[in-house]
């Protein structure tokens, strides 16, 4: 005997099902499928959440999506109470595990089939027969929910549902309730994974807040570190560049009183050495301008000519360079102006001379030339800050460690700060490049080898 194609659920139901992981969209096709197998022209689904009964899909072939999206609407938080099952076709159902099929609506007494009535007059719909199905897990036995199959037709008549479709439907519901099982457990782990990912993503913005006031920290630090450790060396140029007036004016006074006391000068005398201890003094007076403006905290941009603030750098430092013999070669272009922190910039400048004195001062005797050479100039619309010296040049070996922070090759005597702290500032608040190498170069007809470090601004 030829089997009808309708007969054999299996044109409705195969492994591909097993792989929907969205629970609404496998209702979906799984109800449309059984109205199919079985002639039917509505039906729902509702699926057990604890101790009620969710309605989850509804299908009916004589509405428009219109009224389908709106009776959905109404009913999607419809739940059925699992305690109520004598009041409730789909709790009965679910509760004694069986298939229940009601001929007729309208004459039936055994239910309240609420919202069945109410629906049928809203859209103008009339209900005839029901036939309601567990899903029961088979290997579990747990029900997990009910489907719900409207309006048989044969033909162009309503028809009552009958034993065959009792028979087909149980063996669909099987096959639903393992797929609804499967889909139900990858929401669950879906919703796990997402749990899990929210919370990593607020632990790593934790951290990352964490990490960001952590580095702050350490930026301060370093830069007061830095800061302290420029001071010493204010400090000392700060007494080299007062040695000297002072030595003048206690010259000038004393040869000022001593001429008073045995009345050999003249008023005129008089007034030119007092001159000369005011123009010392005023000096001295601008010097400490000088030093009190370096170490001022200010972190708001400005425009300033990067020439006339190297020039103040080397000012800063003349009286250590001068003690030591060390000449400054500049060849600045005065026109060039840039934006940024200006007594931050003013620093990463006097600790890259500061380095290249030092290396002078290991490197080469006092008879010999020392040099440190700057240069200024733009190309290509980048501005280029060249400090050159004539020390040897750093070791090859740690010419790639010199920005590291506490790296020195000053053994006790350094901190290794001061490089790190002129990059940190040059990138981070110059938005600038800041690179160390060494060069062969010639200078009044002589040859020298040394290190140059090269700040590009852009």
């Amino acid at each position: 005997m030829k089997k009808n194609k309708k007969d054999d659920i299996r044109h409705i139901y195969n492994a591909s099902l097993f792989n929907i992981t969205d629970l609404d969209v496998l209702l979906h096709e799984t109800l449309k499928q059984t109205r199919e197998l079985l002639n039917a022209e509505a039906g729902s689904i509702y699926i057990k959440d604890k101790e009620e009964l969710g309605f989850n899909v509804f299908q009916n072939d004589t509405l428009t999506y219109e009224e389908i999206y709106k009776q959905f609407y109404t009913l999607k938080d419809f739940k059925l109470p699992i305690s109520e099952k004598e009041k409730y076709l789909a709790v009965e159902s679910l509760i004694s595990k069986k298939i229940i099929i009601i001929d007729d609506v309208y004459n039936a007494t055994e239910y309240d089939f609420l919202g069945v009535k109410e629906f049928d007059k809203k859209f103008n719909y009339k209900t005839h027969s029901i036939i309601t199905a567990p899903l029961i897990h088979p290997i579990t036995n747990k029900g997990l929910g009910v489907v719900q199959i409207l309006n048989k037709i044969k033909g162009d008549e309503y028809s009552a549902f009958d034993e065959k479709d009792k028979n087909l439907l149980s063996m669909v519901c099987s096959y639903i309730a393992l797929s609804v099982s499967k889909a139900k457990q990858d929401v669950v782990k879906l919703k796990e994974l997402n749990d899990k990912l929210l919370d990593n993503n607020k632990n790593l913005e934790k951290r990352v807040k964490e990490e960001i006031l952590k580095n702050e920290k350490k930026s301060a630090f370093i830069y007061n570190q830095s800061k302290m450790a420029s001071m010493g060396e204010m400090i000392g140029n700060i007494a080299h560049q007062w040695r000297q007036p002072l030595n003048a004016i206690s010259t000038i006074t004393s040869g000022l009183q001593l001429n008073i006391e045995y009345g050999k000068i003249s008023k005129e005398e008089i007034s030119s050495k007092l001159n000369q201890v005011v123009e010392t003094t005023v000096h001295l007076s601008q010097t400490v301008d000088d030093f009190r403006n370096f170490y001022q905290v200010n972190k708001e941009t400005e425009v300033f000519n990067l020439a006339a603030t190297v020039q103040k750098c080397i000012s800063i430092l003349d009286a250590t360079l001068s003690c030591n013999e060390i000449k400054t070669v500049l060849n600045l272009d005065v026109s060039i102006k840039i934006t940024g922190l200006k007594n931050e910039f003013t620093q990463s400048i006097i600790n890259m001379i500061v380095n290249a004195k030092d290396a002078l001062l290991q490197t080469t005797k006092l008879t010999q030339s020392r040099y440190v050479f700057i240069d200024i100039y733009k190309h290509n619309e980048e501005v280029y800050i060249k400090i050159r010296d004539n020390a040897g040049g750093i070791k090859e070996d740690v010419l790639s460690k010199v920005f590291e922070q506490h790296f020195s090759t000053k053994n006790e005597e350094g901190n290794g700060i001061g490089l790190f702290m002129s990059k940190q500032i040059i990138h981070e608040h110059m938005n600038g490049e800041l690179s160390a190498k060494n060069v062969d170069f010639e200078y009044e007809n002589k040859s020298f080898r040394g290190a140059e470090f090269m700040i590009v601004l852009n």
